[in-house]
This record gives C-alpha cells, sequence and structure tokens, in this order.
C-alpha cells in the first residue's frame, strides 16, 4: 500500500482547487480508498464537439514524478484510417506513449527529464486538450499530430 506523505496529500487537495479556480471544472481529483490512490478524470469537449474522457494516473511520487494521463473515451481510439491509435504505443508522430493494458492511448504530456514539481494538473489536462485538437485534426486529414503540436526539446 502506498504512503502519502501530509505535503502530498496537501498537493493533491491543492491541485483539485486549483482546476476549479482556473475554469477547468469538467475535471476532478479523486481518492481511491481501496488502495489509497490518487487520480485526476473528467471530460474535455473538442472545438467540434465532441466529448473525451481524460484520465490522469497521480503515481505515488508525486509532484517529483511525472503523472500518466489517458483517453479512456471513446475507447479504442481510431485511427484516420481506421486502425487502433494505441496499436502504435510510443509514437514520436502521433504524440503518445505506451497504452494501458485495456488499450487506452496514453498521451504524452511532458518529457520525463522536463517533469518538475511545479507542473500542476490544470497544465497536463491544457495538454490534453491541445492533443485532442490536433488528433481531431489528423481525423480530418490523415496527417501526423506531429504536424500540428509541436514537441518539447529534450532539455531547456
Amino acid at each position: 500500500m502506498t504512503m502519502w506523505t501530509t505535503e502530498q496529500r496537501q498537493r493533491v487537495y491543492v491541485e483539485h482547487e486549483t482546476l476549479q479556480r482556473e475554469g477547468f471544472t469538467q475535471f476532478s481529483v479523486y481518492q481511491n480508498k481501496d488502495n489509497d490512490t490518487y487520480y485526476a478524470s473528467g471530460y474535455a469537449t473538442s472545438n467540434s464537439g465532441r466529448r473525451y474522457g481524460l484520465h490522469i494516473t497521480i503515481p505515488s511520487g508525486y509532484p517529483h514524478a511525472r503523472p500518466m494521463m489517458y483517453v479512456t473515451d471513446p475507447l479504442p481510439l481510431l485511427m484516420s484510417d481506421g486502425r487502433k491509435l494505441a496499436s502504435l504505443g510510443l509514437s514520436h508522430y502521433m504524440h503518445t506513449l505506451e497504452p494501458s493494458s485495456n488499450g487506452m492511448v496514453q498521451i504524452c504530456h511532458w518529457r520525463e527529464a522536463r517533469w518538475h514539481s511545479g507542473i500542476m494538473l490544470f497544465k497536463v489536462f491544457l495538454k490534453g486538450h491541445l492533443w485532442i485538437e490536433a488528433y481531431e485534426q489528423h481525423l480530418a486529414t490523415g496527417r501526423n499530430l506531429s504536424e500540428f503540436v509541436g514537441t518539447m526539446a529534450e532539455t531547456a
């Protein structure tokens, strides 16, 4: 069982409050009391009106460890050619990391080496929104997400 420090629990509380204050009210932070873990989730609506479920797994090393963000809905998430996006796994061109065991696409939102404790979850959800808009451009054009969203440099 994971042990969360008082400081980590306070940070998770602040994360939830910040989501609400910054206008990300469609997202919330939750605690799974059965195994004392935390996650954040909700639905993002694209400019075209489509809804996408986003789920952030908050790791036990948070805020120093980078959280993982998945698209939970629709599942499976399809590419413009009808193939499952999760089948690509790690893809620079589609800004994805290894998918979950049940096929949810993991969005690459921050380089591991660039992650730091000052980055808050509302910024991760903002990156999720940007990814979704690029994904919809991919569906419309067949072009890679990397043509619509820049890649974060390895170092500052």
